[in-house]
């Protein structure tokens, strides 16, 4: 990377994702806590900056790999939240399992018949298949089915987001306050960030969400190479 760049490296990065979470945590409103989300508004500030000042992506994501590196140290801290609620994982441990089961074949079922409906390539269709897992496994899981891992990649942090800002808005909407049922949804369905973003307000709901988070994980390497196919060849 240029050195005219080195401005919008880590240190801007970080400092811009502390100021975001120490406004977000200064905010008690339920709606606009959920719409100050700090990982929301730091990918949106950033790709505004580059876009703005026309700045090429690939020497500041080169410059900041070392964050892309503590991503997979980040998630094994989740397991801090896990052991710390361990005994109540273990009591419900078979019907988190059967409830990650069902959404993994939920969220491949779903997006194979929207892409159907939609008549999307089957690049798209293949990389939207494996969506209810974070992003390694992802990466993996796509690569395997045919689809395009940069787009699968781009969509799971997408509905993390999604899970991190509206999670608990929707829970409150319909009615759910269960630590354990909103742990379980947020994890198989928004992975870590939605994962990371329920363990800061509720901790005993994110243990939960990380035990769900990695089922779903190991679930989607095992179920969707063999779901995808025997769904493409019936729809």
């Amino acid at each position: 990377m240029t050195a005219s760049f080195w401005w919008l490296s880590v240190p801007l990065v970080i400092a811009l994702f502390l100021a975001l979470r120490f406004l977000n945590a200064k905010t008690h409103h339920a709606i606009a806590k959920a719409l100050t989300n700090p990982v929301c508004w730091a990918i949106v500030l950033i790709a505004a900056c580059l876009m703005i000042l026309k700045l090429p992506y690939a020497p500041f994501a080169e410059h900041t790999k070392v964050l892309s590196w503590l991503l997979e140290p980040a998630i094994v801290a989740l397991a801090l939240p896990l052991y710390q609620q361990f005994i109540h994982v273990k009591k419900n441990l078979l019907l988190i399992l059967i409830s990650c089961s069902l959404g993994v074949i939920n969220a491949t079922l779903v997006a194979s018949i929207i892409c159907t409906l939609f008549s999307a390539p089957a690049e798209l269709s293949a990389s939207l298949a494996s969506l209810s897992v974070t992003t390694p496994i992802t990466l993996l899981v796509t690569d395997a089915l045919g689809g395009i891992p940069s787009l699968a990649a781009a969509m799971v942090i997408f509905i993390g987001v999604l899970g991190a800002i509206f999670g608990n808005l929707i829970f409150s909407l319909i009615n759910i306050h269960n630590a354990q049922a909103k742990g379980v949804a947020i994890g198989t369905a928004c992975h870590a960030i939605g994962t990371a973003s329920l363990i800061t307000e509720q901790p005993k709901a994110g243990a939960f969400a990380s035990v769900a988070m990695a089922l779903s994980a190991l679930l989607s390497a095992l179920i969707v190479p063999l779901l995808y196919p025997a769904i493409q060849h019936l729809i």
